[in-house]
């Protein structure tokens, strides 16, 4: 039996219309009426649509990502609010992981019991290297430092900083963790160069290989250049492989991207394209759009359509938080993306 995404907006439209709100799904707000039953007859199409939601995000399909900035912690608007993302989206990344309050905890559990809303976070090996190189600096230009070393090497930085950021998994109950790595190609490097580059894979790649063989339940995420990685075998463990398509122009860049990952030994099966939502700067005109689109709508489409030497598993969208901001309606972009990439599920 086939469920089409449309059938679950019209339920929730008629959720809407029974308590005379125009507010969108994640807006819906109970209104005490005295009418007999109304209130007991839409809590029971309220969970006839949740139902149809876990139903839909435990069946075949893409899953899609989405980038939230959860640095506010008392939210001035929903668009801050963690319960407010689009109901379809099947993984939250949340860009400020640790130090979760309260409010932020619970609403973590609550999409994910309701709507089965998974949230994991980064850990992205840019941000160690440029905080590694900022506290070196400071160090170094500190007058009180002359003639010191500054420590430790950044190789053991790299191994503190990663095991530190992966015990936010357990203690906030995240469902997993999105690891960050952009493997260079050692084609034009020095033995000496390789080496390094091989130590710096061995050090970050390796322990999310470790932390997944100890945290079995737990969903691993790689995210870069998969073609680049000395030892694939790392892949293998990972549920997606996310192939970075920001600073792609238009649909060719994201074939070129998938091209260039879809070598031997990686598993090709599970890329996901990642691309930017426009920016809440009405003078950047180029974040997120693809020319006079949006780039998160031509990478839907991309995502929708069939392609050899390799399968698109969904799609992975940043700054999601951008798209919230609208009169009619919340995240509409966000959601065309996801109706595009899904528009029927399988029960």
């Amino acid at each position: 039996m086939k469920y089409q995404i449309s059938n679950i907006t019209h339920l929730m439209f008629g959720i809407a219309m029974s308590f005379f709100i125009t507010s969108c799904d994640t807006d819906i707000e109970s209104v005490d009426l005295n009418e007999p039953g109304i209130e007991s007859q839409s809590n029971a199409l309220y969970n006839a649509y949740l139902n149809n939601l876990r139903t839909y995000k435990n069946s075949a399909h893409k899953a899609v990502f989405g980038w939230f900035d959860n640095s506010a912690k008392s939210p001035a608007s929903q668009g801050q609010s963690i319960v407010a993302v689009p109901d379809s989206l099947d993984y939250l990344v949340v860009t400020n992981p640790s130090n979760l309050n309260a409010r932020e905890y619970t609403e973590i559990g609550t999409i994910l019991d309701s709507k089965g809303i998974r949230t994991l976070y980064e850990i992205n090996y840019n941000t160690i290297s440029a905080a590694y190189d900022a506290e070196k600096q400071a160090f170094e230009e500190d007058a009180a430092n002359e003639g010191e070393s500054f420590k430790p090497d950044f190789n053991s930085y790299l191994v503190e900083k990663v095991q530190e950021q992966l015990t936010y998994c357990e203690q906030y109950d995240y469902a997993g963790v999105v690891m960050a790595f952009n493997a260079k190609t050692k084609i034009y490097m020095t033995e000496q160069e390789k080496a390094v580059q091989r130590a710096l894979e061995n050090a970050f790649l390796g322990i999310a290989k470790d932390w997944k063989e100890r945290h079995a339940g737990k969903v691993l995420v790689l995210a870069g250049k998969p073609q680049n990685v000395d030892d694939k075998t790392i892949l293998d463990a990972a549920s997606y492989i996310i192939i970075p398509c920001d600073e792609a122009t238009n649909e060719g860049g994201v074939i070129y991207n998938f091209n260039k990952a879809a070598v031997e030994g990686v598993p090709s099966e599970k890329f996901v394209p990642f691309v930017m939502l426009y920016s809440t700067d009405a003078t950047d005109t180029k974040t997120g759009y693809w020319g006079d689109r949006f780039a998160a709508i031509g990478a839907a489409r991309f995502c929708a359509a069939v392609h050899s030497g390799y399968k698109v598993a969904g799609l992975a969208l940043g700054n999601i938080n951008s798209d919230y901001y609208h009169a009619n309606f919340v995240y509409p972009v966000v959601r065309e993306a996801i109706s595009i990439v899904n528009p029927t599920v399988q029960k």
